[in-house]
């Protein structure tokens, strides 16, 4: 199994990363966030209670920045990043061009909450009993506590799930690790692999489907906003086309119909015609003849000014094609 997929005890999901907005003349898309506050960490699947040592950790040259942790999923790198006792460990870096890289900025544009998770190896680790304490951050530590001393973050990513819902998912089939007693030989290493990978598909399906879920309900809100814009209540044939399209089309949708409820220009009058894609044929058809099913109302008014605005849009893209 691919190393990125198995659950690892060296990452942490510590934050939300911020992309910035689209700027016209800029090529690449930038983000930043707090990868790191300095604070303990207590919600972690594999450690208990643990710490990172900021003076001591370590980052060298540009930061991979990937999607959920996989190394064949590159989404952008880090370019710049401050240490100090105060903000923690912040970055920042770009995104590139690839559909990983457009696919963590397009979600963000909609509202999507990324959040950051590193990975980072320590060069030491250093457990604190009960009753000890120790100094790190500029602050004192009461034990039981786990140190990562000289840390190195290996790389960044965008994660869909928060550490909440990470912790809950993966700390079902795993015990946090005890450096002082002996490893756990009753379960063979095939069988560690095997509980890994399904954690792995889960944590994956769950993601999926919680992004999934998020572009669902931006959708019905992005048609009730366009039904209130027409002051029109759709029908449920349209409402059910609408939801199905992929965002080019609904996008184009919507910019159309706003155009001929303010009574633009009639698109056949326009040099250049985009073709409606198959699917939405009906619905042009439906508004073009004023939902009287195909029969076309006779007479100086033919419906609402939007209706007719279907209709001429209709004669255009069938006079295109001939």
């Amino acid at each position: 199994m691919p190393e990125a997929e198995k659950p690892n005890q060296y990452c942490f999901q510590l934050g939300q990363l911020s992309v910035d907005n689209a700027e016209e003349g800029k090529k690449k898309r930038t983000f930043s966030g707090v990868a790191y506050s300095g604070e303990p960490i207590t919600d972690h699947w594999y450690w208990d209670r643990i710490i990172f040592d900021l003076d001591s950790m370590q980052l060298k040259g540009r930061i991979p920045a990937l999607l959920e942790h996989r190394s064949s999923q590159r989404a952008g790198a880090i370019n710049t990043h401050s240490i100090n006792h105060q903000t923690g460990l912040t970055v920042s870096g770009d995104l590139m061009s690839n559909e990983f890289g457009a696919q963590v900025a397009q979600d963000s544009d909609d509202g999507f909450p990324w959040q950051m998770s590193v990975r980072i190896e320590p060069t030491a680790i250093e457990e604190i009993q009960a009753g000890a304490s120790v100094s790190v951050n500029g602050k004192v530590h009461q034990g039981p506590i786990t140190v990562f001393r000289g840390g190195r973050i290996r790389e960044v990513s965008f994660c869909a799930l928060g550490a909440d819902d990470n912790t809950n998912a993966v700390a079902a089939s795993h015990t946090p690790k005890n450096f002082n007693q002996p490893e756990d030989t009753d379960v063979t290493e095939l069988e560690q692999e095997k509980a890994a990978r399904v954690q792995a598909e889960k944590e994956r399906d769950a993601a999926q489907t919680e992004l999934k879920k998020f572009k669902t309900d931006k959708r019905e809100e992005d048609i009730k906003a366009l039904e209130t814009s027409l002051n029109k209540q759709f029908s449920a044939e349209e409402k059910t086309s609408y939801t199905n399209m992929d965002d080019g089309s609904f996008a184009f949708m919507s910019q159309q119909l706003k155009q001929f409820s303010a009574g633009n220009t009639p698109l056949a009058a326009q040099p250049q015609i985009q073709a409606v894609p198959p699917h939405l044929a009906h619905l042009f058809s439906h508004q073009a003849t004023g939902g009287q099913g195909g029969q076309q109302v006779q007479g100086g008014n033919q419906g609402s000014a939007l209706d007719q605005a279907f209709n001429q849009f209709a004669a255009a893209q069938q006079g295109a094609k001939q």
